[in-house]
């Protein structure tokens, strides 16, 4: 008999905004952060793991946040994939009632901590 285990990973760090803007948040805002296996070339990324974080009211950057991966789900063995640039990428949004307000505006690479810096749309 045969159990199938998930490898179960995190990243962790702090969210900022590029600029040194007072942002202050009306507490309807979702923080979406993923974990992607991005080595797929014109494929669409694989989401490795995700989190998803409603902002309060009043809350402002930086925000921190822990974000819980798949290592087994990459398309590739893990260990190799993340070796090469761009291969296990992070991307940070957040949004309100749909519409896009600020997001990372460059690759980031996946280490066990990381400092995303969003933009403002």
């Amino acid at each position: 008999m045969s159990s199938t285990t998930t490898s179960n990973s995190s990243v962790c760090g702090r969210i900022q905004l590029k600029t040194n803007a007072n942002e202050t948040f009306q507490g309807d805002e979702i923080l979406y952060i993923a974990v992607r296996d991005s080595l797929r070339y014109d494929a669409e990324c694989i989401e490795l793991g995700c989190r998803t974080i409603v902002l309060e009211k009043q809350q402002k950057f930086p925000i921190d946040f822990q974000c819980f991966y798949d290592p087994n789900l990459a398309h590739m063995k893990f260990d190799e994939i993340k070796t090469i640039p761009g291969g296990i990428t992070l991307s940070a949004t957040i949004e309100r009632n749909g519409q896009l307000l600020f997001t990372n505006d460059t690759d980031l690479q996946l280490a066990e901590h990381v400092e995303i810096t969003l933009v403002k749309i």
